[in-house]
């Protein structure tokens, strides 16, 4: 019988399972929605590559299946209607990529953005782009480090995802790089819809490919992905030398090889870990860098 699985931890096996206990309610009644009309259709395992939901805290679904056939047959109108989410996909993925990337889009039904409140501030994000969670703890970690923000100074924010970091914290005279484009265009539907167009800019580039950017009169914020920062970006902080770097890690082992190396001009102020997942191996990490008198 076909089932929703998540892969084996350090193997290629794969576990069964009905929901999870680190998703919203509305997060695993949608799987099996999804679930029992694939089932009903007869579908095969070997046709589905990845099911991405998303459920904002409002509890809004937005959904996105990715398949490894391009002749997918879609939803009918009468199965969508079943689902009744605010968003629903069905994507085409190149097998040959282990990754969920989006070759093509053979079914769009709905609008695509979720919303979710942020701080106070409303940000809209895509199903597919990285956003955060869990949002009480998110907002704890971003109270953190507003407090080492010096709003009379510009803001860079490096690694900026749809600008929730830069937007919530950030004051006037904000620029947040990012290499995902569709991240990006979300970041600029938000300055647009919070009316900053005048105190905030989002660039589309990798930050080792933006390293003008890095002033030293200016707060700098980071928040790499799992690898952690270019050597480049170290290497361009170094030189530049900022008074503040705030640094958000989801790998305290790649933020502490980071840390040996910016050490030879910064010291570590303020240190504290936040468990957005309980009872799995994934910590957010936050660390503040002042530079050594």
């Amino acid at each position: 019988n076909l089932n929703l699985a998540f892969f084996r931890r350090g193997g290629k096996g794969k576990i069964p399972v009905s929901g999870t206990s680190l998703a919203t309610p509305e997060i695993n009644q949608a799987g099996q929605k999804v679930l029992a009309i694939l089932r009903a259709r007869g579908a095969q395992a070997r046709d589905l590559k990845t099911l991405l939901i998303r459920a904002s805290q409002h509890g809004e679904i937005a959904a996105q299946l990715y398949v490894k056939e391009e002749d997918f047959a879609l939803f009918t109108d009468e199965e969508l209607a079943k689902l009744g989410f605010k968003s629903f996909k069905i994507i085409f993925s190149n097998p040959k990529s282990p990754a969920s990337v989006i070759t093509k889009i053979l079914q769009q039904q709905g609008t695509q953005n979720l919303t979710d409140r942020v701080l106070g501030v409303d940000l809209n994000y895509a199903t597919e782009s990285f956003f955060q969670i869990n949002l009480p703890v998110y907002e704890q970690a971003l109270r953190d480090m507003k407090r080492f923000i010096n709003p009379e100074k510009p803001t860079i924010d490096l690694y900026s995802g749809v600008g929730s970091i830069g937007l919530t914290i950030g004051e006037n005279n904000l620029t947040m790089v990012e290499i995902n484009e569709a991240a990006v265009a979300e970041m600029r539907a938000n300055i647009k819809k919070l009316g900053r167009e005048d105190t905030a800019s989002a660039v589309l580039a990798p930050s080792e490919k933006a390293l003008e950017f890095i002033q030293p009169n200016a707060n700098l914020i980071v928040d790499p992905p799992r690898a952690g920062m270019d050597k480049k970006v170290c290497e361009k902080i170094l030189e530049v030398a900022p008074e503040r770097i705030i640094y958000l890690s989801c790998n305290p082992s790649t933020q502490a090889r980071d840390m040996a190396i910016l050490s030879q001009k910064y010291r570590i102020i303020y240190a504290r870990g936040y468990n957005f997942f309980p009872r799995t191996p994934h910590i957010e990490n936050l660390i503040v860098l002042e530079l050594t008198k």
